[in-house]
């Protein structure tokens, strides 16, 4: 009894977060029943998706379909139902079973979420077909897959894009208009992100080595958004000085601070912390100052501005972290620069394998670019 009541309570605040449809989908989405289907018709379907997880089916899925009266052309995961139930409820004109059957498919784009080991070989498989790719985070968790993607992304007639989100939030893009209209472009940014994770249990497969620990899973987010911010000045910097305090030698990618400084004096820190599961899924906090302009972003769903005499404050609902804009990269025209993206994933890579080693202090210099 006292378990349904805990999930009725979530099922009502993430209503209150998300909105009714959304929060829908994503109970169906946990629950995989067939007991529905989307309401939505089959429409010249050409875009595929690997990966059919919760993060596919709730938010990727979600909106594709909201947004173009299904075009959903295939769908394959590696696990069997949960294949055939986003299938099912998205009413997708092609369930594939076996990996080997993707790749007789020629979609206008193909969207990854699968498991983030995976992701770069998708990616370098349709980019070699000529096809337009969207790949969830990490785009890769090493860097020998790093570099092959890179190259692929330069020779392919495919464009690519990667599935970071919080610089398309309604929230970021204020404060991005805010910092645009100073008159000095080359002051200096302090960020700080603090953020709630989920509580990760030691047999799930984030906690694979090859997947490129939590510092690909979740820290990639905030180090590809402090690049985007960065790179409102104009410029990505190249030089940064990372330092790292560990809360648990045993868990080393778990309850973490990481602080970065670069040479044009900017300062940023990220704290993830995961004592408990937070009850209404991942929260974070965003304190930003740059020049006279001083702001907060309270889990995506307030937003204040003080600059100087002046205070704007904004609050956002449905709950606004970027998916949707996001997701729908490939059919807009103003999106971000992916250099920002290959810097931001170099970095993360490079303090992937801090964490793996226990290193508290770094000095890195980027390299890569497209």
């Amino acid at each position: 009894m006292k378990s349904n009541l805990i999930y009725l309570k979530k099922l009502i605040r993430y209503t209150g977060i998300y909105g009714a449809t959304r929060t829908f989908y994503k109970l169906v989405g946990r629950l995989r029943t067939k007991y529905f289907r989307s309401f939505y018709f089959l429409n010249k379907p050409d875009i595929g998706l690997i990966g059919c997880g919760q993060f596919q089916f709730s938010t990727i899925a979600f909106f594709l379909s909201r947004s173009f009266v299904n075009r959903l052309l295939f769908c394959f995961d590696i696990d069997e139902n949960k294949t055939n139930t986003l299938s099912y409820v998205y009413r997708v004109k092609n369930t594939v079973l076996t990996k080997s059957q993707i790749y007789s498919y020629n979609p206008k784009i193909v969207y990854i979420a699968s498991n983030h080991f995976s992701h770069t070989e998708y990616a370098i498989n349709y980019l070699n077909k000529d096809i337009n790719v969207y790949c969830e985070k990490p785009i890769s968790v090493n860097f020998s897959q790093f570099d092959a993607l890179i190259q692929s992304i330069k020779c392919s007639k495919g464009k690519f894009y990667a599935g970071y989100n919080r610089p398309y939030s309604s929230a970021v893009q204020t404060i991005k208009n805010q910092v645009l209209g100073k008159q000095n472009n080359k002051e200096k940014f302090s960020i700080n992100c603090f953020v709630s994770a989920h509580d990760i249990p030691g047999n799930h497969w984030y906690r694979n080595k090859e997947e490129g620990t939590r510092i690909c899973g979740n820290v990639g987010h905030w180090l590809d958004l402090m690049i985007n911010m960065y790179n409102w000045r104009g410029y990505i910097p190249k030089n940064y000085k990372v330092q790292i305090a560990y809360s648990n030698n045993e868990e080393p990618d778990d309850n973490i601070t990481i602080s970065i400084t670069t040479l044009e004096g900017d300062l940023t820190s990220i704290t993830i912390t995961a004592r408990s599961e937070p009850f209404e899924g991942i929260n974070e906090t965003i304190n930003f100052q740059y020049d006279t302009i001083i702001a907060k972003i309270d889990d995506f769903r307030k937003l204040t501005i003080w600059d100087e005499e002046n205070l704007y404050k904004k609050r956002y609902w449905p709950k606004d972290v970027g998916h949707k804009r996001s997701v729908m990269q490939p059919f807009e025209e103003d999106n971000r620069d992916l250099s920002e993206v290959i810097a931001s994933t170099e970095l993360m890579l490079y303090i992937t394998e801090m964490v793996n080693n226990q290193v508290t202090e770094k000095e890195i210099e980027l390299s890569r670019n497209l």
